[in-house]
């Protein structure tokens, strides 16, 4: 007697579950955001760590759920850690979440595929240095960082050329260029074993 083979029902999530997950999901990525940048600092590493989950929300939820959870992470950091002030960094998450939907929406998110690995180490590793770059000069005067890594790359590169614009930039180069890709592919591997029907965006 031939089994009969069961066909497994996927169920769709409603429009107000899929509303409830969007908000929820805010909350948590600024949760996980520090988190991230907890377990880094613990470590000493030469990376910031803090938003990554700006990244999954993103993949998850799409531009405007990732970018307001990053968002959310840098006001309540500003309130409570690092000074008012601070608060402007987070349109640095809005950018990554920006990036990110850009690179999930062109395709780039396959990590088998070489494109993906030049464009991410392009778009976060050398783009989006600049913009960074020009919030730490045009808000907060620039210098070093307080990473050990880029303050002697800012030190190095101010004292061979005398261009503090240039020692700001790489300085920033030297550590995004390794923290954003990581990110990106921790994302993008727990992304990718997240049921189809939980994730937001199409």
């Amino acid at each position: 007697m031939a089994e009969e083979k069961k066909e497994v029902e996927v169920v769709e999530i409603s429009p107000t579950g899929k509303a409830i997950i969007a908000v929820v999901l805010i909350p948590t990525i600024a949760a996980l955001n520090y988190v991230g940048g907890v377990i880094v600092e613990a470590l000493k590493a030469p990376i910031w760590g803090d938003t990554w989950a700006t990244i999954l929300g993103t993949l998850i939820g799409g531009f405007w759920v990732g970018a307001a959870g990053g968002f959310l992470y840098n006001i309540i950091m500003a309130l409570t850690v690092w000074g008012l002030p601070a608060w402007v960094w987070g349109f640095a998450n809005v950018a990554i979440a920006l990036i990110a939907y850009f690179m999930m929406k062109m395709g780039w998110t396959d990590l088998k595929k070489p494109m993906t690995w030049i464009m991410m180490i392009i778009l976060y590793g050398l783009v989006y240095p600049i913009f960074t770059t020009a919030i730490s000069i045009g808000i907060f005067g620039g210098g070093p960082l307080v990473k050990p890594l880029p303050a002697a790359v800012y030190a190095w590169v101010l004292k061979s050329t005398g261009n503090f614009y240039l020692a700001n930039y790489l300085q920033n180069v030297s550590t995004e260029i390794i923290d954003k890709p990581i990110s990106f592919i921790i994302s993008v591997i727990i992304a990718q074993r997240i049921p189809k029907r939980f994730i937001l965006v199409k």
